[in-house]
């Protein structure tokens, strides 16, 4: 037996100026797919599938979504590692602070070796440089010898 489909609470108007506003393809195909049911464009899972290239299967399940959580429960795009944070937010909150003493550090692989003997943990430099600077923000600002030739500018 086919599941209903579910009632549609935005008017075919505002779903037409959500599509308008919309950059992002997913989120797109869903309100378009919304958009269809509710203008009797598509009566059924099977033709907005056909129509907008997707599998039956993946309408009932943003149907079922949009049911569930409304409409920014079905434009919300989740997804999933399976894996752990390479650092706790304590350590980070550490890392943090060593950042911002006025020492600091001279490079990312004093970033590591401070890292593998604090916390234990090798971590890659990309890691490491993603979490300074991505998450932290932070740069390893230091003064570099200038060449001799090089006219100082003072």
């Amino acid at each position: 037996m086919n599941k209903a489909i579910p009632e549609i609470q935005e008017s075919a108007e505002a779903l037409k100026e959500a599509l308008r506003g919309e950059t992002r393809s997913r989120q797109m195909q869903r309100l378009q797919a919304l958009y269809l049911l509710k203008t009797g464009q598509a009566k059924s899972r099977t033709q907005v599938g056909r129509l907008l290239g997707v599998s039956r299967k993946t309408v009932g399940d943003w149907l079922e979504r949009y049911e569930a959580e409304g409409l920014g429960g079905l434009l919300s795009i989740r997804t999933h590692t399976n894996r752990s944070p390479s650092l706790t937010p304590e350590q980070k909150e550490r890392l943090s602070q060593q950042l911002s003493k006025p020492e600091g550090f001279s490079s990312y692989g004093a970033v590591q070796v401070w890292v593998k003997q604090t916390f234990g943990l090798d971590l890659p430099y990309t890691t490491l440089y993603g979490i300074v600077r991505g998450e932290r923000g932070a740069k390893l600002k230091v003064a570099r010898k200038s060449h001799t030739k090089k006219q100082s500018s003072g």
